[in-house]
């Protein structure tokens, strides 16, 4: 990745590029447009900002929705699943891979990959593995059995051994950097339920400058915290927020609606308030994208043994 600053970013043009943070995390993905430099400040207010050094891999992501319904294997891991992998004694962080397809229990997975390089693997060694079910953080003890280069890298995992697992609660809440837009509608007024018209709604206030960007800094199946550049709605406002979460290496624009709320006492930046926002009830396709992306959060977030 290469790191930003913010003159390299154009205000009010679409960007070239997604947005990351240092970690690799989305933030605003590309063709979206930062309204104006105060928005520009608030994206660059909680650390690093990068862009991918390599935009050619773009076009190589799967199609088709990301939620769709697979088979289930091991453990309840579906194909697809974000995996973290290491090797017993390694105090690094885990590489990732991917979950691509099983057999008599065992398991197909991609190369894993650290800081975007290989990690140096072969038939035979063991390997400790991480992964969400949709349940549970499952982890597992696994031996590579053989070692694939061809029609691409990957590599096949023996039947998962020594078997733990933690689960998570339906509630969860995850720290995020998700630029999202804002849309106010009046108290109590009617709107119609998002879908492709409220995509393309939302991208016409974007336009107009009708939405605001703001920051999510918080976020569960049931709402998020909000930092804007702007003065914070009254409370009881109704909102729009339209955000893209990156699930199993895929991009999806994600509209919800929801109704202002305080911010925690917790939460102090005059230069950029903070409200909570709390969703009205999500579509099985919002609930379902907004569980994956809090499941791979979790993940990304718990440690591993060594």
């Amino acid at each position: 990745m290469i790191q930003l600053l913010p003159q390299d970013l154009p205000v009010g043009q679409p960007l070239p590029w997604p947005l990351h943070d240092g970690e690799g995390n989305l933030v605003l993905g590309s063709g979206s447009v930062i309204p104006d430099a105060r928005d520009l400040a608030l994206v660059f207010r909680h650390g690093a900002v990068c862009r991918p050094d390599d935009m050619s891999e773009a076009g190589n992501e799967p199609d088709g929705p990301a939620t769709s319904r697979l088979a289930a294997g091991p453990l309840g891991l579906q194909v697809g699943t974000l995996l973290h992998v290491k090797t017993p004694g390694e105090r690094s962080r885990a590489a990732a891979s991917r979950l691509i397809g099983f057999i008599d229990q065992g398991l197909f997975v991609t190369w894993p990959t650290l800081g975007g390089l290989d990690l140096t693997l072969q038939a035979g060694e063991p390997l400790l593995v991480r992964g969400f079910s949709g349940q549970a953080i499952h982890s597992f003890t696994s031996t590579i059995t053989a070692v694939c280069r061809s029609p691409f890298r990957y590599l096949v995992l023996s039947a998962p051994a020594q078997t733990e697992q933690m689960p998570v609660r339906r509630a969860a809440r995850v720290p995020t950097r998700l630029a999202a837009y804002l849309v106010e509608n009046g108290v109590g007024e009617e709107d119609e339920a998002p879908s492709a018209a409220a995509v393309a709604g939302v991208a016409e206030h974007v336009t107009t400058g009708l939405a605001r960007l703001g920051l999510l800094s918080d976020l569960s199946t049931g709402g998020a915290l909000v930092q804007t550049s702007h003065p914070a709605p009254p409370v009881g406002r109704k909102v729009r927020l339209s955000f893209q979460l990156r699930t199993a290496s895929l991009d999806a624009e994600v509209i919800v609606d929801g109704w202002v709320r305080s911010a925690p006492a917790s939460v102090d930046d005059a230069e950029f308030p903070a409200f909570g926002v709390a969703f009205d009830a999500l579509g099985e396709r919002e609930l379902t994208l907004l569980q994956c992306f809090i499941y791979e959060q979790l993940l990304n977030s718990t440690r591993m043994p060594v």
